[in-house]
């Protein structure tokens, strides 16, 4: 069968119940029954799941299946697209992230992002991981700032390249480069969750295991969940793995068995490529 009569077969394929184990024993972010609404089309379809507590969980699935749509669910920045309606439950350890008590601002400082395209603010490298912590009066000096910076820059693995130049621009600095500076001002706010939304995919492949090989060290400290088109890197960098097709999501559970093991068909033909 090649790719398009698959691509037929699928269009009749109704999906069930989520399969696998969208349960964790120590979960940092609990998703139920989530729903997101452009207009009249629905874009995510009654998906629940949990982000574990200090592991990386990839979300994967063919263009347009949902993926990065429901990874902007996590911070609220759905809320900036008008015609865009989201209903279930978010919880951020005990927290509801929709509660009106809750403002989206503070709520994107403790969930942080990482885009696709390295955005770093046309400012210095120094300003553009002060930014957060000004904003948000995190410090009462410039020493306390400083260290900020520095620490930011140190766990993003960009200090020793950038400590003499740090009021040149941020947007002179290469691709991987400013993608560090990135997640350097994510981390300045001190987030507890970490989203990234393809954060290597714009970049060459010494730069991308640069970052994969900085991941593995976030999760240390944080929660991240990770948006990647690349089955080897979510192979290489997330402990659990979320498939998504068109707005549900078919299947999850750790990595290795989602990998090896898949328990839906739509699974295991993307993974081998018969799809996607």
């Amino acid at each position: 069968m090649n790719k398009i009569e698959i691509k037929q077969d699928l269009s009749q394929i109704k999906l069930t119940e989520t399969v696998g184990n969208i349960y964790a024993d120590d979960a940092k972010m609990s998703i139920r029954h989530a729903n997101v609404f452009y207009g009249k089309k629905q874009a995510i379809d009654n998906v629940s799941l949990d982000l574990a507590k200090n592991q990386v969980t990839a979300l994967i699935g063919p263009s347009g299946c949902g993926k990065s749509t429901f990874l902007r669910c996590l911070n609220r920045m759905n809320d900036t697209i008008d015609m865009c309606r989201v209903t279930g439950q978010f919880m951020l350890d005990t927290q509801d992230i929709h509660a009106k008590s809750l403002d989206p601002v503070l709520l994107r400082a403790r969930v942080g992002m990482v885009f696709q395209k390295p955005n770093p603010f046309p400012k210095s490298i120094y300003d553009n991981v002060a930014y957060g912590p000004r904003i948000h009066g995190l410090t009462n000096s410039k020493t306390e700032l400083d260290e900020i910076v520095e620490t930011s820059l140190q766990k993003a693995g960009l200090f020793n390249e950038v400590k003499d130049r740090l009021n040149d621009s941020g947007t002179g600095l290469s691709g991987g480069q400013q993608q560090r500076l990135c997640i350097a001002r994510t981390i300045a706010v001190s987030p507890e969750v970490i989203l990234m939304d393809e954060p290597a995919s714009a970049l060459d492949p010494i730069a991308t295991a640069i970052i994969e090989e900085l991941i593995d060290e976030l999760k240390e400290k944080y929660t991240i969940a990770i948006v990647t088109h690349s089955m080897q890197q979510a192979a290489r960098v997330s402990q659990h793995t979320a498939y998504f097709h068109m707005g549900k999501l078919v299947e999850m559970g750790k990595t290795e068995y989602i990998f090896t093991r898949p328990s839906h068909k739509l699974t295991e033909n993307y993974i081998t490529g018969r799809f996607g």
